[in-house]
């Protein structure tokens, strides 16, 4: 099976997709396919579930501020920058 490579959706960091996580499962839950690594499965479920409309700004501020205190500050991926401010604004 030939790897597959895709950019962190949270980072931006290239890495290599899982090419056998469940395929029945929606992508954007299988932190191996969506992120580089685990933690930053954590701050890519409230961007993602807040640009859905799933979930409020403030629910969404919440759980992304919980990532960063949990795991730290992290540099984002330029194409969330955005999205990242306007969750975490005042």
């Amino acid at each position: 099976m030939t790897a597959t490579y895709r950019n962190c959706m949270v980072c931006g960091k290239r890495f290599k997709i899982c090419n056998t996580c469940l395929k029945s499962m929606p992508e954007e839950l299988q932190w191996r396919r969506v992120v580089c690594c685990s933690q930053h499965f954590a701050y890519h479920l409230p961007i993602i579930r807040y640009v859905r409309k799933e979930i409020s700004r403030d629910n969404a501020k919440a759980e992304l501020q919980h990532a960063i205190t949990t795991f730290g500050e992290i540099e984002f991926a330029e194409n969330i920058k955005s999205v990242v401010n306007e969750i975490l604004a005042d």
